[in-house]
């Protein structure tokens, strides 16, 4: 069961809100024309689904499968390095629509 909470923001506005499995959006009240209103508050996005839009909205999917191409046969001694250079190249790959686009892109890159 939800359970409603009200928090104060170190700037002095409430944020109301629900807690538990059925948890509403969270709200705070601000003053809009000497009116009260409640203004939600919009959920924090995922970091890689971000940058995958980013990188779709600034780069060209050829640009993008040129990167790609020079990151796969990376290899380097620190295991963490590695797999995120290799977590990089899924998230690039993702941003041209998958493996199949990519190969399709490479074929027309000439990679």
């Amino acid at each position: 069961m939800a359970k409603r909470t009200t928090m104060t923001t170190p700037l002095g506005r409430k944020i109301e809100g629900l807690t538990g499995p059925l948890a509403q959006v969270k709200t705070y009240e601000a003053k809009v024309g000497g009116k009260k209103v409640k203004v939600t508050i919009p959920e924090d996005p995922d970091p890689a689904e971000a940058m995958v839009e980013a990188i779709k909205e600034n780069l060209s999917p050829a640009a993008v499968a040129t990167i790609i191409a020079y990151l796969q046969p990376v290899r380097v001694k620190d295991k963490q390095v590695q797999r995120s250079v290799e977590w990089f190249s899924e998230q690039l790959t993702k941003a041209v629509g998958g493996n199949a686009a990519l190969n399709q892109l490479m074929d027309e890159v000439r990679l």
